[in-house]
């Protein structure tokens, strides 16, 4: 018999970002307003990216190398790091779920294999297909803990991990699993990928010092840097996270989608305002309980004013009272990892009573005319409950809401 209502405890939390590789060191660096841009020894020097200096070698064996590509290889740390986090020993495995969003997946061998296809002499690697597939980090991660409950992979651009952690919530919520490891991973800096991206005209341009250029909200802001990153959160349904004895960080009480189903690349604001309402909802709660909204907040010219828009649509004027900020300034836009890595952050501001700032927002612009937290992180009393946007290209629009656990 499903039980359905049950509470979502989240009990741990792993990483991978170009400014911390552990809950700590992540938060400290993104309060701080640090920038993990930088130009990549494996790119061109003009790509200013956010890469991370890992070093698969301490992991795997040779042998399991031929086999995982690099974002396989970031997922499966970052759970091992999450479960630890949790201090979590699996045992009922066919209670257990992962539930991992990526973008593009395996993107390194992909564009390996293309290229040895088309440049030396249509060259074939015998695992490409394994490799490079979406689903491979989930089935990783599953095969590396015996995880014989559901395994699911979701692509849905830049909301992907937050769709992943909200599908994981409904559940533990209805019944369906105990515990699950939701989050994402996604490792696309290649210059074939690197590449499509400029064509786009989305990418930061230079203002300065590079590692500055992503300014989200600000009147200056020209896009935002890609980076490479992974990001994991144990989820486990409360009485029993309460029954082992463990640390609760937070607890999911609500989650929204919608569509804008109106373009491929131009965000909706009634699309995005949906999808907070419905997260509301979901949550029982009203617009004036939410604290602190982590922003989708991409630096771009028409992202940002639309966002902004959609938050004061559901708001109204309490909207100028609620800080909002876009940690992207900091650990750059990591696509399908994206959403879990600033579900993490908001799930670590609630622990520290401090919400994070917009690093690097300069001058304000009209249209932008909410409280961004501008610089440096702020200490904020009374910090109950969080709100997480996604916002992605295809209209697919996914919204996290936590709350602290006295």
């Amino acid at each position: 018999m499903l039980r359905q209502g049950r509470r979502v405890a989240v009990t741990g939390i792993g990483l991978m970002t170009c400014v911390g590789e552990t809950p700590e060191t992540f938060f400290r660096n993104v309060m701080e307003g640090v920038s993990g841009i930088t130009a990549s020894p494996r790119l061109a020097p003009a790509h200013k990216v956010g890469c991370i200096a890992f070093d698969a070698s301490r992991h795997f064996t040779k042998i399991q190398l031929l086999s995982i590509d690099r974002v396989s290889q970031m997922a499966m740390v970052v759970a091992d790091r999450a479960l630890e986090d949790a201090r979590l020993k699996l045992e009922d495995t066919s209670r257990c779920g992962v539930f991992l969003g990526t973008g593009m997946g395996g993107t390194e061998s992909l564009e390996n294999a293309y290229w040895n296809f088309f440049k030396a002499e249509q060259k074939k690697r015998l695992l490409t297909v394994p490799l490079a597939m979406n689903h491979a980090p989930a089935s990783q991660i599953a095969m590396r803990h015996g995880i014989h409950g559901e395994c699911q992979t979701f692509s849905a651009a830049c909301s992907s991990s937050s769709i992943a952690i909200g599908d994981a919530y409904r559940r533990i919520k209805d019944g369906y699993l105990d515990t699950v490891l939701a989050g994402g991973a996604e490792c696309m800096l290649t210059p074939g990928a690197l590449n499509e991206w400029q064509s786009l005209q989305v990418l930061a341009s230079a203002q300065g010092d590079p590692s500055t250029g992503c300014r989200p909200f600000s009147k200056d802001r020209s896009g935002f840097h890609i980076s490479e990153g992974a990001c994991i959160v144990v989820l486990e349904e409360m009485e029993g996270a309460l029954r082992r004895g463990a640390c609760i960080l937070a607890e999911i009480v609500g989650y929204g989608v919608a569509n804008d189903a109106s373009h491929i690349t131009k965000p909706d604001e009634a699309g995005q305002g949906r999808a907070i309402e419905a997260a509301l909802r979901d949550a029982g709660i009203e617009p004036g309980d939410i604290d602190y909204i982590n922003a989708h907040g991409t630096a771009t010219a028409v992202g940002d004013v639309v966002e902004t828009r959609s938050i004061k649509r559901v708001f109204g004027e309490r909207a100028h009272a609620i800080p909002v900020s876009s940690t992207k300034s900091s650990h750059g836009h990591a696509i399908g990892a994206t959403g879990a890595i600033e579900f993490a952050a908001s799930v670590l501001a609630l622990q520290h009573k401090a919400v994070p700032p917009t690093a690097f927002w300069q001058e304000r612009d009209p249209d932008c005319d909410l409280d961004y937290v501008p610089g440096k992180g702020r200490a904020v009393d009374g910090l109950k409950t969080v709100m997480s946007n996604s916002f992605a290209f295809g209209g697919n629009n996914a919204v996290l809401v936590a709350r602290a656990v006295a």
